[in-house]
């Protein structure tokens, strides 16, 4: 083998390995990640006239009045629902009697009475609505007697533990008036 075939070997081999170095690279540019283990929160139409008609025909069996729906607590619960989505927990200051009363406030959603249920890893709303239905605390919000209005929400994550994250906010705004504490 001459010097011209070697020198040629080795710029072949040169170029590979600097090939391979410049390939390896563009992983650590931006846009370069490997998508699968970037996480993408997607917010999920939920059917109101679904969630309404199981809500309301438990409420009525348990004698108590149906609620109506209000886009302004879907969007109130799409918020939570994204946020307990990013962190892939429920485990949050922002579940608190506090923290919800802060963010109907920041919403300018004046009530007399409010309360909320998060779910995590439900497919769909009837095995959301049935998590809640046993768990007392959760049913406690279903079934509470001063309560006039709902919303609800859900964000997915293509990454962690649970997938999909459920929010139902319940309240009574002030224009439906004061409770009757009897």
């Amino acid at each position: 083998m001459g010097s011209a075939s070697a020198f040629a070997v080795i710029r072949k081999v040169f170029l590979a390995v600097w090939m391979s170095f410049a390939l390896a690279a563009c992983g650590a540019l931006p846009g370069g990640d490997d998508l699968e283990d970037e996480t993408v929160l997607a917010d999920q139409p939920v059917s109101s006239s679904q969630m309404l008609s199981m809500l309301n025909a438990y409420r009525q069996q348990n004698g108590l009045p149906a609620l109506r729906h209000d886009p302004k607590l879907d969007q109130v619960s799409q918020k939570m629902a994204r946020h307990i989505a990013e962190r892939d927990s429920m485990d949050t200051w922002a579940h608190s009697a506090f923290g919800l009363s802060q963010r109907l406030d920041k919403a300018r959603y004046a009530n007399y009475a409010a309360a909320e249920n998060l779910g995590a890893g439900y497919a769909d709303l009837p095995a959301a609505f049935r998590g809640w239905q046993g768990s007392e605390g959760h049913n406690k919000n279903l079934l509470n007697p001063y309560v006039t209005r709902v919303g609800i929400a859900r964000t997915n994550r293509n990454t962690g533990t649970w997938r999909n994250f459920w929010v139902m906010t319940l309240a009574r705004p002030f224009e439906d008036g004061r409770p009757n504490l009897r």
